[in-house]
């Protein structure tokens, strides 16, 4: 559960690292989420403060989400983006794949495509899940991003960019909450190189691994799937189990709302 807590800035915020604000019961300490741009000391902020449970271990996190007026309603409910997935893709150039996956899995569902360096990007992640994007697409994004969608409340899928091992590394710096990822299911010998190349990685000694077939992203595109590369492979992947989960979102509220 979320709950949400407007006050000023402390100072002016440094672009990592934890932040002061001044609440309204006493000083909060929040992360700077990215990516806020420039803010100036005093400024009107609006703090995102969560428990999030990974394993045994409770994270209790305060997320500086960016400016809101003191008056106005909060940008989501206590449930935030409501286990709503939301793609974290490296590089933006199977973003198109992606959501092809998400709309042939989640029965047309409504998606949104948004920049990791856009300002107050968890702000948006919000609003946009408010007004009923059931699929959200983060381009250029990364360890920071796949925190700040699990904190947030929703399901983060990170798009890995295989074969490069350094590169999957680097995806999930910074994120030390855990976060289902994708791995296309594919045949041998394909199979057992992806598995070569994750393996040392040890990803499931945090995160959920969850190997899902790419073919309908690839059916939905009009592309070949047996010339597709491993990543756009992965991002066909993703694409499909954010629309698979998008789909029973629909159904849970569907059933709570009868």
């Amino acid at each position: 559960m979320i709950t949400y807590v407007s006050g000023s800035l402390v100072g002016e915020p440094p672009r990592k690292g934890p932040v002061m604000i001044d609440g309204p019961d006493g000083p909060i300490v929040a992360d700077v989420a990215p990516d806020l741009g420039p803010l100036e000391a005093d400024t009107r902020v609006l703090v995102a403060r969560v428990h999030v449970d990974v394993g045994i271990d409770r994270h209790e996190l305060g997320v500086l989400l960016g400016p809101w007026p003191a008056d106005a309603p909060d940008p989501a409910g206590p449930l935030g983006l409501a286990s709503t997935p939301v793609v974290v893709l490296p590089d933006p150039v199977w973003g198109d794949v992606a959501i092809a996956g998400a709309i042939r899995a989640g029965g047309q569902p409504t998606w949104i495509r948004v920049p990791a360096d856009g300002p107050s990007l968890g702000m948006q992640l919000l609003v946009a899940v408010t007004y009923g994007a059931d699929v959200v697409i983060v381009d250029g994004g990364g360890g920071a991003e796949l925190r700040l969608g699990r904190a947030l409340g929703g399901r983060p899928l990170p798009v890995l960019p295989l074969p490069d091992v350094e590169a999957i590394r680097s995806l999930f710096a910074g994120c030390e909450l855990d976060v289902h990822v994708p791995v296309p299911s594919t045949d041998e010998p394909a199979r057992a190189r992806i598995q070569g190349v994750l393996a040392p990685l040890e990803l499931e000694s945090l995160h959920h691994l969850v190997e899902v077939d790419p073919a309908p992203a690839f059916e939905q595109a009009g592309l070949d799937m047996g010339r597709a590369s491993f990543e756009a492979l992965a991002a066909g992947a993703a694409g499909v189990l954010a629309g698979r989960l998008a789909s029973s979102n629909r159904r849970w509220r569907e059933q709570l709302e009868a």
